[in-house]
């Protein structure tokens, strides 16, 4: 089974794509409203005793380069959806 997710393209552009061994995604706010709800995402991953499940990259413009680990994908996508940066996440 693999997660699929919603987001709302009015506030925010996400793309997902391979990088290696690993997930990258890009995220671009439109505004800097999320920057709490990301920050919060990335806390809950510099907490735990894994160094490189998670690494963020924040640039200008509000927009974030995220390379996630494939066996962190699931909680990462999870985290985004906890901290309403996600609409809606489901399994098929």
């Amino acid at each position: 089974m693999k997660l699929t997710y919603k987001f709302n393209e009015d506030v925010m552009k996400l793309t997902e794509a391979k990088n290696g061994a690993d997930i990258e995604f890009n995220i671009t706010f439109l505004t800097n409203e999320f920057k709490p709800q990301i920050e919060k995402v990335e806390k809950h991953f510099s907490e735990n005793q894994v160094i490189t499940d998670v690494l963020v990259y924040a640039h200008k413009n509000h927009h974030y380069q995220i390379i996630v680990r494939k066996d962190f994908y699931d909680e990462f996508i999870i985290e985004l959806f906890k901290h309403r940066l996600l609409l809606e996440v489901k399994w098929v």
